[in-house]
């Protein structure tokens, strides 16, 4: 695109009409075509620098406004159409930004959550963290100009029910966040925001869900993609180990892998499909899980029938990683039993 060439913005966002009207319905949104159109185009008036990005990501962004549910409209803070330099196609590229607002806006009105709050807690303020189910303590000077150093961020969410869902991250691993971020930058000048984003991205995997939770998701999606992911909690030979398991087919090493390195590391392997294969990657992994729980069952079944045929029927196809996460998981007289049925497999 020549930047000398003017560009009849109109014309182009016109395009992107029917995908985006065709995506609020199906997600029976509130974000209305008309609304997002001017506010897409009053950006674009205002902002040099966005007016010079690839026609085709502003239409990508406008669609994503959409699969989200979170207007452009300046008044409300949700989400904003920004401009960002590809250093390898040497083009400015659109990207839709999400807030910490919007992300707590989404989350709200999946109807699984009636209100969310995000904190940052500072040096010389008093925090103390009750557990994962109901209300940290958390008391400050809220008029102090000196409250000190960020030192942690946390969220609290209250569901329908009335019940509390907390979630604290130490700032080490905020700092770790922005080191894997896109956007420095952003970090840089609002620290405490992009935090209170990270905190709220995590702890919403962990809340409950309903028919609109993916858009929820689809949000998280959007600001990983956008800014970069999260720090993610594993080795490169759990990345290594969760992948032969999904290649291979392996239900029940995948159930047992997951056991193994814990919810949150299982969680961050989960979500690290490749863009735009990581629904895919999620879809496979449910649909195994299911699978392997099933099979981990009739095998514990098996050795206890010492029926040596229905256990070896379980296990004939499994990786040998998935063989020692088994026997790991079997008590002494399930272990022993295993042994002599399978002397086979025995080291």
């Amino acid at each position: 695109m020549n930047d000398k060439t003017p560009v009849k913005w109109s014309d182009h966002i016109k395009q992107v009409s029917g995908e985006f009207q065709r995506i609020s319905k199906d997600n029976n949104l509130t974000v209305k075509w008309t609304e997002e159109k001017q506010f897409a185009i009053q950006a674009l008036q205002k902002n040099a620098l966005l007016a010079k990005c690839v026609p085709y990501t502003v239409q990508n962004a406008i669609v994503n406004v959409a699969a989200v549910g979170l207007t452009l409209n300046p008044a409300d803070g949700y989400a904003y159409l920004v401009p960002e330099y590809n250093k390898t196609t040497k083009q400015n590229e659109c990207q839709l930004r999400i807030s910490f607002k919007g992300l707590i806006k989404a989350a709200t009105d999946t109807g699984a959550i009636q209100w969310v709050r995000a904190e940052i807690v500072k040096k010389e303020d008093k925090f103390e963290y009750t557990g994962p189910c109901s209300l940290p303590i958390h008391t400050m000077d809220a008029f102090s100009s000196d409250r000190g150093r960020s030192i942690g961020v946390y969220c609290v969410a209250k569901t329908n029910e009335g019940d509390y869902l907390s979630d604290i991250m130490p700032w080490s691993e905020v700092e770790k966040i922005k080191a894997c971020a896109k956007t420095q930058m952003v970090w840089d000048k609002w620290p405490d925001e992009m935090a209170k984003k990270a905190i709220i991205k995590r702890a919403a995997k962990q809340w409950p869900r309903t028919e609109k939770s993916a858009v929820l998701h689809k949000a998280i999606e959007v600001v990983n993609d956008s800014e970069g992911s999260d720090f993610r909690s594993y080795t490169d030979e759990e990345k290594q180990d969760f992948d032969r398991c999904v290649e291979a087919g392996d239900s029940l090493g995948l159930v047992l892998f997951a056991a193994d390195v814990g919810e949150r590391t299982y969680t961050n392997l989960y979500n690290s499909g490749e863009k735009g294969k990581k629904c895919a990657l999620k879809d496979k992994c449910r649909e195994m899980e299911h699978q392997g729980r099933a099979i981990h069952e009739i095998a514990i079944d098996a050795i206890k029938a010492d029926e040596n045929m229905l256990l070896l029927e379980q296990i004939e196809d499994c990786l040998p990683v998935t063989i020692n996460l088994f026997k790991k998981s079997l008590s002494e007289a399930e272990l022993s039993a295993f042994n002599e049925m399978t002397p086979h497999l025995t080291n």
